[in-house]
């Protein structure tokens, strides 16, 4: 299988439709991280959050 091709044509459009779904993403992570770190005090409960 070539492997360049498989890239190009299946992984180019999906990286593309991605980017800007992330763009739209970060800000949000950016205002529910604090409220996360509000809500779980303990660095614990921290990482059993980022695990989930």
């Amino acid at each position: 299988m070539n492997y360049t091709g498989f890239f190009h044509s299946c992984l180019l459009p999906l990286a593309s439709c991605l980017l800007p779904l992330t763009s739209c993403l970060l800000p949000l992570a950016s205002y529910l991280l604090p409220l996360a770190s509000c809500l779980l005090p303990t660095p614990i409960n921290r990482l059993t959050f980022f695990h989930l």
